[in-house]
């Protein structure tokens, strides 16, 4: 009772509605419910069984009336055959213990044998006298078929009772046997009906977070919304928000990630980048030094004509810097926006063109400006491609052929941006684990490139495939889904 599911019930009003929303009293109470179930039904089929097996025990007992009746008839026949006297008084104990027993059934069977007694006792006392052996013989004779009449008249009543009370019998274990099957007919229905509402009543939490979890592995939502399990289900409650602040944490590891890669990426290109720039700053220092020492002797259109070519250097290293900063600029990952694929291979090129020129890279464009809309992140997008353009120019070495195209797949509506370099290729059991993290050939590389790479575009529910074949190049292959028709308008 110390968890915090329990702790936190305590501090509500009601806090047994509280408690039910706990998957362990959910399991508890549903245990409680089967377990009665269960104890019910069985103690209706064991009370069935046991009146089966009174009613047993009552058609047995009927059955050594029965005998005992028929064994008495047949002492009297001895007798009246023989004339042994002793087959009267073998014949008045065992009619004793008829008496005895029919005595001694419960209240319901004596009903049957109402008349039973009075027959017994007149045939007792025919016994009695006979066996007196104080009467005339010419009273015997009278008394023997006096005797005869009686006994066929006590076994029939006796044959003809227990019957009656045998059907009865017999219908009633019919009746018990019938209440047993109906029982376990409606238990059946009912314990599946049960089975089925707990399940439900348990799983449907647990099922909402399930299918949630999904929606965020396939990048349709960002975090699990609480409102519907917070009233159903505690623990699941607390399992949301835990899984919500890992999903915040892994997003902002993500992004110092990102960013992170997208500074290794600046540094790779800053050589190139600085020595793009120190050419303009070149020109217009020895420009601006010639203005100063011959500005008095230069006509108005010669100093015009300087001036104009230190605001062209300028400018040109301007838009050296402003592609750096533009690129290293973090947009949240959260940020969506209308990008043209055309625009961004354009503006990623400007800011890998001294990287191209050092390195004496050819490069071969067929893409269309207009045509492949895709929703994203231009920044992330742009360190996509910044990454596997730096690869595929490391992996060929100096003056390599890079051929950069891009496509529309209207059939199944996703643009697909192929980058293909004629370099060494990738083996087989390392291309099998190129987008895995950490992975890596280089000896200063970290692994993380491709693998943040790809994790950005699955983020635009896009995907990357690489297909490379040892001395004949690499080509990678993006895809992203097109914008809608009616997002383009916006």
């Amino acid at each position: 009772m110390s968890s915090p599911v329990y702790k936190a019930c305590r501090k509500e009003k009601n806090p047994i509605k509280c408690y039910m929303r706990s998957l362990k009293v959910k399991l508890i109470y549903s245990f409680a419910i089967v377990f009665i179930v269960t104890a019910l039904s069985s103690l209706a089929a064991i009370y069935s069984i046991s009146k089966v097996e009174d009613k047993m025990e009552l058609a047995e007992l009927l059955d050594v009336l029965t005998q005992e009746i028929l064994l008495v008839r047949q002492k009297e026949k001895n007798f009246l055959l023989y004339g042994n006297i002793q087959e009267l008084e073998e014949a008045q104990n065992i009619l004793a213990d008829l008496e005895s027993q029919i005595v001694q059934l419960d209240p319901d069977s004596m009903k049957y044998f109402q008349n039973t007694p009075k027959e017994i006792e007149t045939y007792k006392s025919l016994l009695k006298k006979i066996t007196s052996r104080n009467i005339p013989d010419r009273m015997e004779n009278n008394l023997k078929l006096a005797l005869r009449e009686q006994g066929h008249q006590l076994m029939g009543e006796i044959l003809h009772t227990t019957k009656k009370l045998k059907d009865h019998l017999d219908a009633q274990v019919l009746r018990y046997k019938e209440i047993s099957f109906l029982l376990l007919w409606i238990a059946i229905p009912i314990g599946l009906l049960l089975c089925l509402f707990l399940a439900d009543w348990i799983l449907e939490p647990i099922e909402y977070v399930r299918k949630k979890a999904i929606k965020i592995m396939s990048g349709e939502i960002k975090a699990i919304p609480l409102e519907p399990v917070a009233y159903k289900c505690l623990e699941c409650d607390g399992l949301v928000r835990s899984i919500n602040k890992m999903l915040d944490t892994i997003e902002s590891k993500q992004q110092q990630l990102v960013q992170s890669e997208k500074l290794a990426a600046i540094g790779k290109v800053t050589a190139g980048i600085a020595h793009e720039i120190n050419n303009p700053l070149n020109n217009i220092n020895l420009t601006a030094e010639v203005l100063l020492e011959d500005m008095e002797e230069m006509t108005p259109e010669e100093r015009k004509e300087f001036i104009k070519d230190i605001l062209v250097q300028t400018e040109r290293a301007r838009e050296i810097v402003h592609n750096l900063l533009q690129f290293s600029r973090m947009k949240k990952a959260a940020i969506r926006e209308k990008v043209d694929l055309a625009d961004l291979i354009q503006n990623t090129f400007a800011l890998l063109k001294n990287e191209l020129k050092i390195t004496h890279t050819r490069v071969k464009s067929s893409f269309q400006k207009g045509v492949a809309f895709v929703l994203g992140n231009p920044n992330q997008l742009q360190q996509v491609l910044v990454n596997i353009i730096l690869n595929a120019i490391q992996a060929m070495g100096e003056g390599g052929s890079l051929e950069i195209e891009l496509e529309v797949d209207k059939k199944d509506h996703k643009a697909l941006l192929s980058i293909t370099d004629n370099g060494p290729g990738i083996p087989k059991d390392v291309l099998e684990h190129i987008l895995e993290p950490f992975y890596t050939t280089k000896k200063d590389g970290t692994g993380l490139g491709l693998s943040v790479s790809y994790g950005i575009i699955k983020d635009h529910k896009g995907n990357i495939r690489i297909e490379s074949k040892e001395g004949k190049g690499t080509k990678v292959i993006i895809e992203l889904p097109l914008i809608e028709e009616e997002e383009k308008a916006h």
